[in-house]
């Protein structure tokens, strides 16, 4: 009887009960695999961002603190600030958290991800001792290391000559 209904112009050649369960397994197991892949690379990638995002925020941080060192004419540190005064009056300030450093203009606040531990001023000279620099060092801790950064700014003899309000 089966063979007169596949002979039967009117019958639809079709997949089995048994052969339709078999092809939905197959393609669960594949989806998990690639589930379980998607999931690893994910998180990889993830890592990857956080560490980029610290170097980011540390390249950002040190370019800023360049730009306003020979930018601006004066550098005032209080507590937990460094603040910046131009020549035109504009002001620059960098805030530090304990876990963040904020840097904000008249129209622009930055934030910056980098724990600071000390900052420190300084007056040194050059070995021929002719030149005088200012000197800023921030120790700072990235991925649980300890770092220095230092920066220099030339002290010309007109500063120098000025006289130091009180």
């Amino acid at each position: 009887m089966s063979k007169e209904i596949r002979n039967n112009k009117n019958s639809v050649a079709a997949f089995s009960i048994i052969e339709t369960l078999v092809g939905m397994a197959i393609t669960a197991i594949i989806m998990g695999i690639l589930f379980l892949i998607f999931s690893i690379v994910t998180e990889r990638m993830l890592d990857f961002k956080n560490q980029n995002q610290l170097v980011n925020d540390l390249n950002r941080l040190t370019y800023s603190l360049n730009k306003d060192i020979f930018e601006k004419e004066k550098m005032i540190k209080t507590d937990n600030e460094l603040a910046f005064r131009g020549y035109a009056g504009e002001k620059t300030i960098y805030h530090f958290e304990e876990d963040f450093t904020t840097r904000s203009q008249e129209t622009f606040i930055d934030t910056f991800k980098i724990k600071l531990k000390q900052i420190v001023i300084d007056t040194v000279k050059n070995k021929s001792e002719r030149l005088l620099f200012q000197k800023l060092k921030l120790n700072v801790e990235i991925n649980e290391n300890e770092s220095s950064l230092s920066f220099y700014k030339r002290v010309y003899a007109n500063q120098l000559l000025q006289k130091i309000p009180k």
